[in-house]
């Protein structure tokens, strides 16, 4: 490997900073050139960078690290004076242009899919620049492997499409944050709880959106969900609505809780409905206790009534204490046979409906 290597090795070289450290501790001592060209000789054999030179005129490979051949699976003497053409799967025409631009410097980083000698497409990112080699122009290009990476971003990006879908689909309010409370992802739902879309809320903390008393509340129970790697149920108030909150733990794969899962619930209506049967409940106890007293009285208002004479005006009077103990009987009955919670309209709202709710007319 001649001179005018060592300045584009320096270009496309990846680690430009540990191969200078590389370099420089090695030609400390002395500014030689030539040593500086073993040098960069010494690392085109052997780093484990893919390294490839190439004649940017033909495309004619001209030499190849052993890197190249271990990652091609070719011999050296397979892929010298190989076309690159066999290599990398862009038409003729494009893998011209692309090389011209290298050639002019016009660009230095590439995105190709090389071929390897079974048959099988590899992603590769590429590092070309032009070089003089033996009076002659060439391009001399570092390869990097990335297919593993670009399927593990693409099934990231599956991933996150498949929980994005699943947590938009569901009522609840859901939040995906890191340990720290870092918004990953969440719903629209629950981002319109506090007033914004999911785009201005992801990548905040939740400590944005909080009071300091509250934060400080639901990072203590993060804190203890990433201790005890047990999920946590617990209720909350905000702008007068109630919710359950759920925070469950997310494991990585070292089985180490590296996220929180929030879910909440709206339970204000529950809530109602469980005060609202609660107090039924209690009006039924005591209509209960209400009955024996209730049937005495309307007994004894009958036999007074027995005892009254038709044109005695005390009659109507009797009557009329009858007619409505019968009629608290009659409401008494309905409350003790409520199966369900209905209203009707009334001049202030709603009230509570006893003859729907009892099913008793």
């Amino acid at each position: 490997m001649h001179g005018p290597f060592i300045d584009f090795f320096f270009m496309l070289y990846p680690d430009k900073k540990k191969l200078n450290i590389k370099l420089s501790r090695r030609v400390k001592m002395s500014s030689d050139r030539q040593k500086k060209n073993v040098i960069c000789e010494s690392l085109f054999k052997n780093s484990h960078a893919i390294m490839l030179i190439i004649d940017p005129e033909s495309g004619s490979i001209i030499d190849a690290n052993p890197a190249a051949l271990k990652f091609y699976q070719y011999s050296k003497k397979e892929l010298i004076g190989m076309n690159i053409s066999k290599i990398n799967t862009l038409s003729e025409q494009e893998l011209k242009q692309e090389m011209e631009n290298s050639k002019l410097e016009k660009r230095s980083y590439f995105n190709f899919h090389h071929r390897l000698k079974n048959g099988e497409i590899r992603d590769v990112e590429v590092y070309s620049g032009p070089v003089e080699f033996n009076n002659q122009k060439v391009l001399y290009s570092i390869v990097h492997d990335i297919t593993e990476k670009n399927r593990a971003q693409d099934i990231l990006k599956k991933s996150e499409s498949t929980i994005r879908a699943m947590i938009n689909a569901t009522k609840s309010l859901v939040y995906l944050s890191d340990i720290e409370g870092n918004i990953i992802n969440l719903n629209t739902p629950g981002a319109l709880l506090f007033n914004n879309s999911p785009q201005e809320m992801i990548g905040k903390n939740l400590n944005a959106f909080f009071n300091e008393p509250d934060f400080s509340k639901l990072k203590l129970l993060m804190d203890e969900v990433t201790e005890t790697h047990n999920p946590i149920i617990y209720q909350k108030e905000h702008r007068k609505r109630h919710y359950e909150v759920t925070l469950y733990p997310v494991f990585n794969k070292s089985n180490q809780v590296d996220r929180i899962c929030v879910f909440a619930n709206d339970i204000t209506d529950l809530k109602t409905t469980e005060k609202v049967f609660a107090a039924i409940e209690t009006a039924g106890g005591i209509c209960n206790e209400m009955t024996q007293p209730l049937q005495i009285i309307i007994g004894n208002l009958e036999l007074l009534k027995l005892n009254i004479k038709n044109d005695d005006p005390n009659r109507l009077f009797v009557n009329a204490m009858l007619s409505q103990a019968e009629r608290l009987g009659a409401i008494t009955k309905k409350l003790t046979h409520i199966t369900r919670y209905e209203t009707k309209k009334y001049t202030k709202g709603n009230i509570f409906d006893i003859n729907k709710s009892s099913g008793i007319k």
